[in-house]
């Protein structure tokens, strides 16, 4: 809205007077007139302007750690010290917005230590009212401590439970977690596309019914699918459970990073799994396109901000959650701690961790997440399942040395000693190609379908690599599935290749990791592979159409 700024004298601006841009900009009734009178029977005008103030309170924080300058944030605390001002609980209860200034005052909280921010956001994740139509079930229309079933839009579900851990973390609510606890299972196991996507096409972009999952409609939404991760890490941050940070992985190398282009310039709305060549128009349909609003800054944000949800730590020791090239400089019990990994990963297993620095004279554990993809499941809990006869394993290595690491806790490899500069440990995670099931009693839309995942990484057939029909290709559950680096494809990528049957006729396949789809034009692309083709359920396409209008 910086057009309003513009000086309507200023003829070095054709057309710029305030009136001529408040018609060309779809602002929802913002202005002085509007301000703080977002409530539900208003919609959708003056809505998004807790949403906004907390990315600014937000950013303002980051800024200031990574710069140690100070003045984007005292404006920060302003507009915080304000929101405590205008609003109680009373006006909380009858608001209505998209969450996220939950999450911006916990930040301001974080580096203040200043107890009013902290309640202003515990009254609002426990209270806000959603600006959007009602839910299919109007659960999210009770309190957050009352909520048992994930219900309400797909974005600002996940924006306020992220908001709402920061809370119990930071206050040990326990109602709140409790609460917090129903609903990740609700989402995790009954909502959750493979690829770790929310939003089945319900309407106004919402979570649908449990296990109602169409491939086709999927609403998947860049943003929401990056929420999830920013509210898994906050989840294991509050836990120390590793079966979070598995969906952080998830998110982070399939639906999250597929919604940026290779260029980084353009960006899904929607993370498709299995989609044709017609009707491929927008952003919604699975054509990524330079527009603006939220994705396109949620998803740089997301990639370029990646590195803090790499580690955790307690007064035990080191969390490696997810496998960076990175250096970690942290302190342990008041003592410095230095650490370097160097890996591949995702596209190989190997992970070498070197000790740079440790001022700590006493034992302490480095603790190093066991990936959900060498286990039973990709999400715990869930009705996804890897088939039984590939069981891939691990090694560890210190000093060159192999060891038999203890696993405790929540799948982490724990290693605890007195650590000394100059100390390295190597881990070897096996990446064979996996397929991945669903029980079909319940998301009927999988049926006689599976996907193919190696390492963290799910893969898709596009039709540029594949001279055939690929909506009607059969893989054969038993059949062999090789892994080759391509070195010209997007500077070296790992391709899997294998056979199938094409009505009855066989067919050579190849397959790319999910998150580069269409970058190399318009085309048809499928994830959920059909494997039984007497079982594959049909669905139609109204959900989509919803979904489309409703965006």
């Amino acid at each position: 809205h910086t057009q309003y700024m513009l000086d309507s004298t200023d003829t070095s601006y054709p057309n710029t007077s305030i009136e001529s841009n408040r018609k060309k900009i779809k602002t929802f009734g913002y202005g002085p007139q509007n301000k703080w009178k977002s409530f539900k029977d208003n919609w959708p005008y003056a809505y998004s302007q807790l949403y906004c103030a907390g990315h600014f309170m937000e950013a303002a924080v980051a800024y200031y750690r990574g710069t140690g300058k100070d003045s984007f944030l005292k404006g920060a605390i302003k507009f915080a010290d304000l929101i405590c001002k205008e609003f109680d609980e009373e006006k909380i209860k009858t608001y209505a917005d998209h969450p996220q200034v939950e999450i911006g005052l916990m930040k301001i909280y974080e580096v203040t230590a200043d107890e009013k921010y902290l309640k202003m956001a515990d009254l609002f994740s426990r209270y806000i009212n959603f600006a959007r139509p009602p839910d299919i079930s109007k659960e999210n229309e009770k309190p957050l401590v009352e909520q048992t079933n994930a219900f309400g839009h797909a974005v600002r579900t996940a924006y306020l439970y992220s908001g709402a851990t920061d809370v119990a973390r930071a206050s040990g609510a326990s109602d709140i977690k409790n609460a917090l606890d129903s609903l990740w299972f609700s989402v995790a196991t009954k909502k959750m596309y493979v690829h770790g996507g929310t939003g089945n096409g319900t309407r106004a972009e919402q979570h649908g019914l449990d296990y109602d999952l169409p491939i086709e409609a999927t609403y998947s939404e860049s943003c929401a699918n990056i929420a999830q991760g920013q509210w898994n890490h906050r989840l294991n941050l509050l836990t120390g459970n590793s079966k979070y940070a598995d969906v952080v992985e998830l998110e982070a190398y399939n639906s999250a990073l597929s919604s940026i282009s290779q260029d980084g310039k353009s960006f899904f709305y929607s993370n498709k799994l299995n989609i044709g060549e017609e009707n491929r128009k927008n952003e919604h349909s699975g054509v990524r396109k330079h527009y603006l609003f939220c994705c396109p800054s949620k998803a740089p944000g997301f990639i370029s901000g990646i590195g803090r949800w790499a580690y955790a730590k307690d007064k035990m020791g080191i969390y490696i959650n997810q496998y960076l090239g990175s250096k970690l400089h942290t302190d342990l019990n008041n003592k410095e701690v230095q650490l370097k990994v160097e890996t591949k990963y995702p596209y190989g297993g190997k992970i070498r961790i070197t000790v740079l620095e440790t001022k700590l004279s006493t034992a302490y554990a480095i603790n190093f997440r066991v990936p959900a993809w060498l286990k039973e499941t990709p999400i715990t809990g869930s009705q996804y399942f890897f088939d039984s006869h590939i069981k891939p394993s691990y090694s560890v290595q210190i000093n060159n040395r192999k060891i038999e690491p203890s696993i405790v806790g929540s799948d982490y490899i724990t290693l605890n000693r007195k650590w000394i500069k100059g100390d390295i440990v190597e881990i070897n995670f096996e990446m064979p190609v996996r397929k991945v099931f669903t029980k079909s009693n319940k998301i009927k839309q999988n049926s006689g379908r599976l996907c193919l995942m190696r390492g963290p990484l799910i893969y898709t057939l596009e039709d540029i690599d594949n001279e055939f029909d690929i909506s009607n290709f059969v893989l054969d559950t038993g059949s062999d599935i090789t892994t080759y680096f391509n070195s010209d494809l997007y500077s070296g990528v790992p391709v899997l290749e294998g056979k199938g049957t094409v009505n009855n006729t066989t067919v050579k396949f190849k397959a790319i990791p999910y998150f580069l789809w269409q970058n190399r034009g318009i085309g048809a692309m499928s994830t959920l592979i059909i494997y039984d083709p007497t079982r594959v359920y049909t669905e139609s396409n109204t959900k989509q159409t919803e979904m489309n209008t409703n965006g």
